[in-house]
């Protein structure tokens, strides 16, 4: 997209270049207004491309690079000027983001890590960590590793110190990988559960010593487990007699 100003002139020309070498004209004075020059990877669809755009198609990555505008004032001052900008074509990964963690459940105080790994990309994703469906502000930890054919992976690691007195008994974590505003895709989500960190007795204590409620399925098993011994004991002692 080329967009200018002339401030009540007219327009001569709009030229377009990739690398200072011009591979796009539009002249509306001329028949037909547009004209395109042979550069090598480069395929202009006419139909679509004006006087403030240029579409290309059938683009692959070789087309990254430094694109030109050039915009010419008509008579009587001809004035020109022309900007540059970055165009980087975007391979995106085959499949999306993959999330692990190092425990599914947890109690107050746990160390928990969890990896979100995107495949080989161009360029290489961006991860964004979400616990709870809370985005994790400012998290860029990201390892990038480079292949020789010009792909890149991304890993990240997301370390949380779980709080002693969460107001939810779980964590739901995902991860998000996206390449500028082209491509985006999230992991599934990791759902990881607080357990009680002071098991309950058969006496209705905790092992730490705390008091709980009482286990009222345990005492009713000792329960009746004296009462068969107490019947096997009177059987014993008659069957002597």
């Amino acid at each position: 997209m080329c967009t200018y100003e002339l401030e009540g002139a007219q327009l001569y020309s709009i030229r377009w270049y990739r690398n200072m070498i011009e591979f796009y004209r539009y002249v509306p004075k001329e028949s037909p207004a547009t004209k395109v020059f042979p550069v090598a990877e480069i395929k202009v669809d006419v139909a679509r491309s004006d006087q403030n755009r240029v579409v290309l198609t059938e683009v692959d990555r070789t087309l990254t690079g430094e694109y030109q505008c050039e915009v010419s004032a008509d008579a009587p001052l001809f004035h020109t000027d022309i900007k540059a900008s970055e165009m980087v074509v975007v391979e995106p990964p085959l499949i999306g983001p993959n999330i692990t963690s190092d425990r599914m459940t947890y109690v107050g105080g746990d160390h928990i890590e969890a990896n979100c790994s995107s495949p080989p990309s161009l360029p290489a994703a961006n991860i964004t960590w979400y616990v709870n469906e809370q985005m994790v502000p400012s998290f860029t930890a990201n390892h990038v590793t480079n292949f020789t054919n010009g792909y890149a992976s991304s890993l990240s690691t997301l370390e949380l110190e779980t709080a002693v007195l969460s107001p939810l008994p779980m964590l739901m974590i995902r991860c998000e990988a996206s390449i500028f505003d082209v491509w985006k895709s999230a992991s599934h989500a990791v759902v990881l559960r607080e357990r009680n960190a002071n098991p309950v007795s058969a006496l209705g204590r905790s092992l730490t010593g705390g008091a709980t409620e009482t286990c009222i399925p345990c005492i009713l098993v000792l329960v009746l487990q004296s009462f068969l011994q107490f019947l096997l004991q009177n059987y014993t002692e008659t069957s002597i007699r």
